[in-house]
């Protein structure tokens, strides 16, 4: 345990420092309240974690060009944490690096991503580091999952065959079974009653509870709220950390959105703070 804690102290102490700079409740509040992108891009041109990134450039006018820059903020961060880890370190960023490079709530990543990550994990040395690696990309492998087939079977009625085809072929915690069993569920009622007995669902602490839809967003923070307090001296606040100031990024995004076509501020606020 001390040698954990000797060879993560200084990577989580940079990581703790980026993650106060992370933009406050408040912070988005305010956000949604501007009139024009202008003030938006002023507004970060203020706060740390983004006013470096502009380096000066005054030629920033429109949403996109802010929206390339926000994003890059997030590579940013990710060279400095990597240039800071150990060799092991930097191999285990190195597999979270394709999710970086897009802003969405789900990555646009093939599914031999997540085969190729799941191979990779094996190789770690060290049992702590395999837990953290298989606890964060596992969860993200079923959930995905898991939300794929809800999505596929509510929104777009295909068939057991079609959905398949489109999985990772990873299971973690979400067993083989329960995947074949969900992919038979006839109607949604009875495909939300089986997950409901899966493991994410059960026990004591529950990941998440049922809702109408699937929560891709809830289970994803609460494992890494629960990966930290188990690994507070591993990789797991740092993978957190890329976690949050994705969705700090997407969440700028939508509000970039929603005040260039002129959507109001409670309806942003909805959108982004829910």
């Amino acid at each position: 345990m001390a040698g954990e804690l000797l060879q993560y102290s200084g990577l989580v102490t940079k990581t703790k420092a980026m993650r106060s700079r992370l933009l406050k409740r408040e912070d988005f509040e305010r956000i949604t309240e501007f009139q024009t992108v202008q003030e938006t891009i002023g507004f970060l041109r203020e706060q740390e974690s983004y006013g470096k990134i502009y380096g000066g450039r005054e030629e920033i006018r429109h949403r996109g060009q802010v929206e390339e820059l926000i994003h890059n903020s997030i590579l940013e961060d990710y060279r400095k944490l990597h240039q800071f880890g150990n060799s092991q370190q930097r191999q285990a960023m190195e597999l979270y690096y394709d999710q970086l490079q897009y802003g969405d709530s789900v990555p646009k990543v093939e599914t031999s991503y997540f085969v190729d990550v799941w191979k990779q994990i094996d190789k770690f040395s060290g049992s702590q580091m395999r837990k953290v690696l298989r606890e964060v990309f596992g969860t993200q492998i079923d959930w995905l999952n898991i939300m794929w087939m809800y999505r596929s079977k509510n929104f777009f009625h295909q068939s057991p065959q079609e959905i398949a085809g489109m999985l990772i072929p990873v299971s973690y915690k979400l067993k083989k079974k329960e995947v074949q069993k969900l992919l038979e569920a006839e109607q949604i009622e009875e495909f939300c009653r089986i997950l409901a007995d899966t493991v994410y669902f059960k026990g004591k602490d529950p990941l998440v509870r049922m809702q109408d839809e699937v929560s891709y967003h809830q289970v994803m923070e609460k494992m890494y709220q629960k990966a930290c307090r188990k690994y507070p001296a591993s990789m797991a606040p740092v993978f957190c950390y890329f976690y949050e100031k994705e969705q700090e990024i997407e969440h700028l995004t939508t509000a970039l959105e929603g005040i260039r076509y002129q959507i109001p501020a409670r309806d942003i606020r909805q959108l982004i703070l829910m």
